[in-house]
């Protein structure tokens, strides 16, 4: 199994194993996919990477380079945003818990649009810019009927999000001219988003009907489903026509654009930009975590157990979500024998498979889990064992982007360990 003629196995020879392989040329064609302009329509859309999708500087200066802005929801990643080299002008700030100082910060910022996720962010980010003397453009998270809601933005329904804007729009020191609004749950196809941009777009005519308000930064989230992960379910459809029915970046952003165009075209009010924040669905086919085969068990009943030297430390998404995983080594051979993935910790819990069936395996053999660019690094932590390197493979050119964990590294803040060395 190669990626632009490079053998998998001979990546972990050189740079180890456990380890995360970001593809460059993926990227740039997911990026370039994102920001095209529908067939028929007069523009596009402008893009945000969900930092917290995939935080790899490395990654995030890739896609900055590529045009594509930052969507930031705490301090840290709007620091390293900034670090990065982001315009402030190019970042979004989302996300519950804020304080008066992170209030202040933002504030202070001018970034592009900080958005409020529920009532009570209202009064703290005002009272902020009356006492900096500023006027930060602003816009309210919305929860639509099928959406994530409780700590995540104010519900549509029954008005709430109606009066929230009402009182945003009695602070002087507040420009606000957005709207937010993030699904949260997967978007598979085109009838759920079809439901979820009709709901928010009734709520825009809502706005411009009570209050007078003119939506100028129409935020629509990401939540875009990756069509080759799927959810663990026992679902009768065979695996390809499970995929072949899901949304892809084209027909996502065809349809979306199309919707919000000739809704505004119709009311006869200016479109708003459209803003998206694509995590997953930028970056999720774009990686892949290679491992291998630590120990064999076969003792008991049932399939055999193939350790690997990853585990629910790395990949627990794991446990929720159906990710292809190829044997490297004998990659298209028909599978031969029926396998349990555990992970290297001693907890029972750490199991990435509990059937799959392969060729058969050896000690050593090499393991490619696809689909590795969302939520793996995010969540990665150094449970009893170093966390992975990172490489990035561009037209053939591999580049390490960060270091394997070293044991130092894993007691480096630990001041009585490091005391006691000496």
């Amino acid at each position: 199994m190669c990626l632009e003629g490079k053998p998998l196995s001979s990546l972990v020879e050189r740079w180890g194993s456990p380890l995360f392989v970001v593809h460059a040329d993926q990227l740039a064609e997911n990026v370039r996919r994102f920001q095209q302009v529908p067939p028929g329509q007069q523009r596009g859309v402008e893009v945000f990477y969900s930092y917290k999708t995939n935080p790899i500087p490395a990654v995030l200066q890739r896609l900055s380079q590529l045009g594509v802005g930052a969507e930031v929801v705490s301090p840290y990643e709007l620091w390293l945003a900034m670090r990065l080299g982001v315009a402030p002008g190019r970042i979004i700030y989302n996300g519950p818990g804020k304080t008066p100082s992170v209030a202040r910060t933002l504030v202070q910022s001018d970034l592009l649009l900080t958005n409020l996720n529920h009532r009570e962010e209202i009064a703290l980010v005002a009272q902020a810019a009356a006492e900096l003397g500023k006027r930060p453009t602003v816009g309210l998270r919305v929860a639509t009927s099928d959406s994530w809601s409780g700590k995540f933005g104010i519900p549509i329904a029954g008005g709430q999000a109606l009066a929230a804007y009402e009182e945003a729009l009695s602070h002087p020191s507040l420009r606000v001219v957005g709207l937010h609004a993030h699904r949260g749950v997967a978007i598979e196809d085109a009838d759920t988003l079809e439901r979820f941009v009709r709901e928010v777009l009734e709520f825009c005519d809502a706005l411009h009907a009570r209050l007078g308000l003119d939506v100028e930064l129409l935020d629509l989230g990401g939540s875009l489903a990756v069509p080759t992960v799927l959810p663990l379910n026992d679902s009768p459809l065979p695996l390809a026509e499970r995929v072949s029915r899901r949304l892809s970046i084209d027909g996502y952003l065809s349809l979306l654009v199309e919707r919000v165009e000739d809704h505004f075209r119709r009311a006869g009010r200016p479109a708003p930009r459209i803003l998206l924040e694509p995590g997953r669905a930028m970056t999720g086919n774009t990686q892949m975590l290679l491992c291998r085969v630590s120990s064999l068990n076969a003792a008991g009943e049932g399939p055999a157990h193939a350790i690997l030297d990853a585990g629910e430390n790395i990949a627990h998404i794991l446990h929720r979500e159906y990710h292809e995983i190829f044997h490297a080594e004998r990659w298209g051979e028909s599978p031969s024998e029926t396998y349990t993935l555990d992970g290297p910790t001693c907890s029972p819990m750490d199991r990435l498979r509990t059937t799959i069936d392969l060729p058969r395996l050896r000690l050593g053999d090499t393991l490619a889990i696809m689909d590795a660019g969302a939520y793996l690094v995010s969540f990665s932590n150094s449970f009893c064992f170093p966390q992975p390197g990172i490489v990035v493979l561009d037209q053939g050119r591999e580049t390490l982007v960060r270091r394997a964990e070293t044991y130092e590294d894993m007691i480096a803040r630990d001041l009585h360990a490091n005391e006691a060395s000496r």
